[in-house]
């Protein structure tokens, strides 16, 4: 019977698939043995999906447990950022390949809840603005939308404004850690802080 086994092409293989199915699974068990994060100059890299300390991203101040937020983020290369100028219909046609995201942790105060507000409410100005620019644009004849400079400009005037009142920036995201460039001040109280220790196990 086991001549007839060996023999036959369509019988169903003995071969262990241990190796085949734990490579995921490895790669999982690694990232969670991993510090949830660590200071490099101003720069907080944190393992995705990790609880950072009890510290305002925003301000530096020490927070509470209450106080502590899921931050959905995500990230897109430079250059993948730079075509959406150039090549707005292509690049958002693409831009489900080229995105990371992660989720954090963070703590926040009450300051800190505020410019998050303020930073939806101006990303979506700028969202209204970019849309209704390619609309004006399509509306050659002008008859439904205005000229498209109208919204061409506060959507470029938004663009400084959202650099200069985001909490931080994020600078990568890879399949284990978010890298984010903090404030200086909050670079400062993370500072102050013992490094975090790789978890037991």
């Amino acid at each position: 019977m086991d001549g007839m086994d060996a023999g036959n092409p369509y019988a169903a293989t003995n071969a262990p698939l241990a190796d085949d199915v734990s490579a995921a699974e490895r790669e999982a068990r690694e990232a969670d043995t991993l510090p949830a994060w660590r200071l490099e100059g101003r720069t907080l890299i944190a393992r995705n999906g990790a609880t950072l300390p009890d510290i305002c991203l925003f301000t530096g101040e020490t927070t509470t447990p209450a106080q502590r937020v899921s931050l959905p983020l995500g990230w897109t290369p430079l250059w993948f950022r730079i075509s959406l100028v150039f090549a707005t219909m292509l690049a958002a046609f693409a831009y489900g390949y080229f995105r990371r995201s992660s989720t954090l942790v963070v703590g926040l105060t009450q300051a800190g809840r505020t410019r998050r507000r303020v930073m939806a409410l101006l990303a979506l100005a700028a969202a209204a603005c970019g849309v209704c620019f390619l609309l004006a644009l399509a509306d050659r004849d002008g008859e439904v939308f205005p000229p498209p400079w109208l919204f061409l400009i506060p959507f470029v005037a938004l663009i400084p404004i959202m650099l200069l009142a985001r909490i931080f920036r994020v600078t990568l995201i890879d399949r284990k850690f978010t890298h984010i460039q903090l404030r200086p001040r909050v670079a400062a109280a993370f500072a102050r802080l013992p490094p975090p220790a790789a978890p037991v196990g």
